[in-house]
């Protein structure tokens, strides 16, 4: 066993002397602005759209009679009643996702204008799962394709 491992360490050492690294020669990969430089091109800005989901009104979560069962009478899943979600995008305000809809339509006219603009879709504090896809579910179906999230840490 100890010549083995006489000619495993052997061979390591070997190797690791005879290792040569890689270098590279005269390349440099580096995100260089595109505006500078013996071909400046203009670019034109982007304006992308936040979308704010804010809590008016937490309600009440109650069991939801259309999911009942024969173990579970009451309703197997809840729901909320009286909840109401505000939807804000820049100073204009929507009471729910269908006027959200109406306005994203006259936002971006053209199928390139949503495939470029991006969306960031800002969750508040109190804001549930549904509340966010039932919004998710409006910019899809607009075709919008760059679609980020973001958060706050308000209190």
């Amino acid at each position: 066993m100890a010549p083995m491992i006489d000619v495993t360490f052997l061979l390591l050492i070997f190797f690791i002397v005879t290792l040569k690294f890689k270098v590279l020669e005269g390349r440099l990969d580096a995100a260089l602005p595109k505006d500078m430089g013996s071909m400046t091109t203009e670019t034109e800005p982007i304006e992308k759209v936040d979308i704010v989901i804010l809590v008016k009104k937490d309600g009440r979560l109650t069991p939801d009679p259309a999911t009942r069962t024969n173990s579970q009478p009451e309703g197997r899943l809840k729901r909320y009643v009286g909840r109401e979600v505000e939807y804000i995008v820049g100073t204009n305000s929507f009471p729910n996702a269908k006027a959200l809809s109406t306005f994203l339509d006259r936002f971006a006219k053209t199928e390139e204008m949503k495939e470029d603009t991006p969306i960031t879709l800002d969750v508040r504090k109190g804001s549930v799962y549904g509340d966010v896809v039932v919004v998710l579910d409006v910019v899809i179906e607009k075709g919008f394709q760059k679609i980020s999230f973001a958060g706050s840490f308000e209190e």
